[in-house]
């Protein structure tokens, strides 16, 4: 015990006895220290950590420069004025992403024709295009707005319908539209500068609902709802504060009222669905991200 002791304070007094080191990090970052050992993977250093002086190890392929003898003496046992941790990742994001938007609901139950059986999987895939805006707090928590966009359409050129008065042809057509905006909460594992930074998103918000469709004659559905999505980001840095961004998301919704109005007639009803029409969805995204700031 004693043989620890002493080779602590002599560790101190050689520290103390002799100017400090500077090391000089990829991301800007700056490390007074006292430098121990140059090795080809790592540099070992001393380091003051609340006044207590630690044994610590860089590696070389994240240091720009360091310096030998450029600080005062006593440097390392002051309060170092710049903030050692630049990677926080407090602060605002922005990420703007478009890809793939596929409905999840299960296709109609029963005797339906090959022709629509066709016609309702393909509408189920379009296209989607997201916002996120995100304040992180402190490193790991924060707070936010999503914006989601989805489209999809499909058409048959002619189809026969009958009615009890009359027989109808004409076209088959759906073009759904739909806006989603969710305040939101994220989670980040890791710091803003390192090579992928993971992060996952949850929020619950209004879903708006449109569909120009024809069924021989045309109409319009309009109906809205509150939806829920779950969000997967991966966060590919790029440099100068800019990262790919690529997200998986599920968003969860459906309606139960909407309005219909016949384009011909004008006129509206608004009709109750004996079951909920689920607009369920799964996105798969990809776009950039930037962080403001230099933290």
């Amino acid at each position: 015990m004693k043989n620890c002791i002493l080779l602590t304070l002599l560790i101190i007094l050689v520290i103390h006895s002799k100017a400090q080191d500077l090391i000089v990090k990829t991301n800007n970052d700056s490390v007074p220290c006292k430098i121990k050992e140059l090795g080809a993977l790592y540099i070992s250093y001393y380091y003051n950590n609340g006044g207590l002086i630690k044994l610590g190890n860089i590696a070389t392929q994240q240091v720009k420069n360091f310096q030998y003898n450029v600080l005062p003496a006593d440097s390392i046992f002051l309060k170092h004025k710049r903030r050692l941790n630049t990677n926080s990742g407090i602060g605002l994001y922005l990420s703007v992403t478009a890809g793939l938007g596929y409905l999840s609901a299960p296709l109609p139950e029963g005797s339906i024709p090959d022709f629509y059986k066709k016609y309702l999987t393909e509408l189920r895939s379009g296209t989607s295009f997201h916002v996120n805006a995100m304040y992180f707090i402190n490193s790991r928590i924060g707070l936010g707005f999503h914006y989601g966009n989805f489209n999809t359409k499909n058409n048959i050129t002619k189809v026969v319908v009958y009615t009890t008065t009359d027989t109808l042809i004409g076209p088959l057509s759906d073009k759904i539209n739909t806006h989603y905006f969710a305040p939101t909460f994220y989670i980040k594992f890791g710091h803003t500068k390192q090579s992928v930074l993971p992060m996952i998103a949850l929020g619950a918000g209004y879903t708006s609902y449109v569909n120009e469709a024809s069924l021989a004659i045309p109409f319009k559905i309009e109906s809205s709802t509150i939806g829920i999505h779950l969000q997967g980001i991966l966060d590919i840095n790029m440099g100068y504060n800019l990262a790919l961004s690529l997200k998986l998301g599920a968003y969860s919704g459906s309606l139960i009222q909407a309005t219909i109005t016949d384009i011909n007639a004008q006129s509206k009803r608004t009709v109750t669905f004996t079951e909920p029409d689920n607009i369920s969805r799964i996105d798969l995204h990809a776009g950039l991200r930037y962080k403001f700031g230099n933290h």
